[in-house]
Parts: structure tokens; sequence; C-alpha cells
């Protein structure tokens, strides 16, 4: 992951982060930035007019990238055809955020209970769990609760269909194992 930051203060360290003093609007800072393994960019800042400006500045560096811009405006919708996804920090937590910057695919739902995760989450078509009975292809802390639509209530015996979509409840600790479950090859 790689950071712009303006004023970076140390905050945000790790082995897999890259951190860049600089303005992600100056085009030298983003093309920086911006490398072949970028596949999302998102602009959190408290400025509008700076996300959007970032973002669309993104797309023409790198075609087939997501962009992801927080707006603070409740129209904020209509900013959609400038960007992948608009984040609505009122409306949602750091989750959500997370959730938006990670695409569709794994959407962690808001904390419901002390330790306990639910997510929304579809099932790959090289995963582990893929045509597996649900007693035997998640870990133990966790349960499926129903196909994703809500329609459809799992029970242990239910195979886990390729393609579709699950609320799955999981206790923290173990939440990135469902998730390696689920979506195989892809969740490292």
């Amino acid at each position: 992951m790689t950071v712009v930051d303006p004023e970076p203060n140390g905050q945000i360290e790790g082995d897999d982060v890259q951190v860049i003093q600089g303005d992600a609007t100056k085009p030298s800072v983003l093309e920086e930035a911006i490398t072949e393994r970028t596949g999302v960019v998102g602009a959190l800042t408290d400025k509008e007019d700076t996300n959007l400006v970032v973002c669309m500045a993104a797309k023409r560096y790198a075609t087939g990238i997501r962009t992801v811009a927080r707006i603070e405006d409740r129209a904020g919708d209509e900013y959609e055809e400038f960007v992948d996804e608009v984040y609505f920090p009122e409306r949602a937590s750091v989750r959500a955020a997370v959730n938006a910057l990670s695409g569709s695919d794994v959407r962690t739902l808001e904390e419901v209970t002390g330790e306990l995760e639910v997510l929304d989450i579809r099932i790959d078509y090289d995963a582990p769990a893929a045509g597996e009975v649900v007693a035997e292809a998640l870990p133990e802390g966790s349960v499926v609760i129903a196909e994703s639509g809500g329609h459809v209530a799992v029970q242990h015996s239910t195979k886990l269909v390729n393609g579709r979509r699950y609320l799955i409840a999981a206790d923290r600790d173990i939440v990135g194992e469902v998730i390696e479950q689920c979506r195989g090859e892809q969740s490292s």
C-alpha cells in the first residue's frame, strides 16, 4: 500500500506500506505513487474538490484503476460519473471506507457485538470452501447465517455454492481464516 501525505507523522507504518511525502494533486507526486501494482486509489481527505481531482487524475495515469472519493455532500451520488465509488463518512464508519477501498467481494458489516463480525462474502470458484458442506468448510467460531439475499437460511449440511454470496458471522480473531476459505488464492 502506498500512502501520500503532505505531512506524514509516522502513524502509518508497516512492511507493506510506503509513505510518500507530498501533495497528491500534483501530477509528479501522483505519478510516483501509482505503479503497475496499484489497483485502487482512495482520496479520503476532508476536501471534496481535492478528492475528486486526485481520483480523476489517477484515472488518467492508470486506466482500469478503481477510484474512491470521500464526499461530504449527501447529493454526492452525482460524483459517481467521475469516480467508481463515493464514500460518505457521515453515513458510515471506518469499516465502510475499508469496504469501499477493497472492492465488493468482501464487505465487513458494522460490528454487531463484542468480538463478533458479520461478513457479506462471495465464495470464489477456486476457494477451499466452494462445494463443501458448511459444517466442514469453515473454522470453529464461525457460522453461515444465510445466502446474502436473506432468502435462504443455511443449514450445517448445506453445500456452499461458488459464485454465491453468504452472510457469515465469525469471531474477530478468525475473520482472516474465514476470508481465506471463501476467497481462495485471491485473498493473499
